[in-house]
């Protein structure tokens, strides 16, 4: 078997790779149901793709294909040359999907999960009227969403609702605000 011809198996099996998951995709969607799930892609960490991903290795097979081919057909480099344009085809489009599809998943798997520390400075709004010494509610915009507080005064002021106030310390799930200035 020449070099060019284990080229182009390496280019046909990446691309009839991409053309079999595509359509059981589609077909997946079409049907909308159940979910089949075989994973032995290296998913070493949760939520986290990993270099040696099925799809990675799947595209570094078709790069490497196509790079080779490139290199032995058209370009007609011999044997170290060609290995090099392939290696570096498929290590580039490699290193492209996975750098991609780690910025896709790190995108759509961000919570609205938060530190209550980050409330620390943060401008709320009374509630619930906070009497002098008691507990109130305060509300407040958090990672795009609005959430609600149990909160307290620095002082021993009462805040009525409406009051625009800043958040000062975190006990717990409690919030300690002081009046905006």
């Amino acid at each position: 078997m020449s070099i060019g011809l284990l080229y182009l198996v390496f280019l046909l099996v990446g691309v009839t790779y991409a053309l079999i998951a595509g359509a059981l995709g589609w077909f997946s969607d079409l049907t909308g149901g159940g979910d089949i799930h075989v994973d032995a892609s290296g998913h070493f960490d949760a939520g986290h793709l990993h270099p040696l991903s099925g799809t990675v290795i799947a595209t570094f097979v078709t790069g490497f294909g196509g790079g080779g081919v490139i290199a032995h057909y058209l370009l007609q480099w011999e044997l170290l040359g060609s290995l090099g344009l392939a290696t570096a085809c498929g290590l580039g489009l490699a290193g492209a999907a996975f750098l991609i599809l780690d910025l896709i998943f790190s995108q759509t798997q961000a919570g609205s999960e938060f530190a209550m520390n980050e409330l620390v400075g943060r401008e709320a709004e009374v509630v619930t009227a906070i009497p002098a010494g008691g507990v109130g509610e305060v509300s407040y915009v958090v990672r795009g969403q609005r959430e609600v507080s149990p909160a307290r005064t620095v002082g021993a002021r009462a805040l009525t609702k409406g009051s625009l106030v800043v958040i000062d310390t975190v006990t717990g799930n409690t919030v300690h605000v002081r009046p905006k200035a």
